[in-house]
């Protein structure tokens, strides 16, 4: 399960100001205000450049407002918005997330349509990859978070938990976080999630946790 972390998704779980240097935290308040008014261009730029520049940190495009409250990421603002197909297509063709959710539970797709957006309801209804019961989604995201305080147990108070329904719309089905003092590869298979603590555990090439809707189960 060792991936390239550029060839995979980034779970930009960071939402605390204070985990993030000050150049960042301009440039992801700078990105959340674009989006809170509007201006696309401004944050497709702020995206593309962040990708370019960083290489790994293909996570803004789903990031959301540090100190925030309600978790909107541009994709839900451009679903907020009524924004236009074409600006919801260059924000899906960066890696925005259908998916995922804010803090209330809502999707992109379920604010445009409480919003009278009928317009982008076929382009933010998800395209799903992975079919995982909910049931299943639900047991495996909470063994994922325990495995993930584990290793890190101050991570509810600095990250927005990584969610596991994201998984079902990605190819491959793998994405990575950063917590203190290393990473976590987290990749879906089946009904299952394979989880590497990378610079977590003394392994040049750790082996995975497998995680099952009933456990952790440590690596053999």
């Amino acid at each position: 399960m060792i991936y390239e972390l550029g060839r995979i998704a980034q779970w930009e779980g960071r939402v605390r100001r204070e985990t993030v240097n000050p150049q960042e935290a301009a440039r992801r308040d700078e990105l959340a205000d674009a989006a809170r008014v509007g201006n696309w261009t401004r944050v497709l730029s702020i995206v593309t450049r962040a990708a370019k520049s960083q290489g790994l940190n293909r996570g803004w495009i789903n990031a959301v407002r540090l100190d925030g409250h309600r978790q909107y990421a541009p994709l839900h603002q451009a679903a907020w918005h009524g924004a236009s197909i074409d600006t919801v297509e260059a924000l899906l063709s960066c890696g925005a997330w259908r998916t995922l959710r804010n803090r209330d539970g809502k999707r992109p797709l379920d604010i445009a349509q409480e919003r009278g957006h009928y317009h982008l309801t076929r382009i933010l209804e998800p395209e799903i990859k992975q079919h995982v019961p909910v049931e299943v989604v639900v047991g495996l995201q909470q063994n994922l978070h325990a495995l993930i305080c584990r290793y890190d147990r101050g991570a509810p108070s600095y990250l927005r938990l990584p969610e596991v329904e994201v998984l079902t719309e990605l190819d491959p089905p793998a994405y990575w976080i950063r917590v203190t003092g290393g990473i976590f590869i987290i990749e879906l298979r089946g009904s299952e999630l394979n989880a590497q603590a990378v610079g977590k555990m003394d392994y040049s090439t750790p082996p995975p946790f497998r995680i099952t809707v009933d456990r952790i189960h440590d690596p053999e």
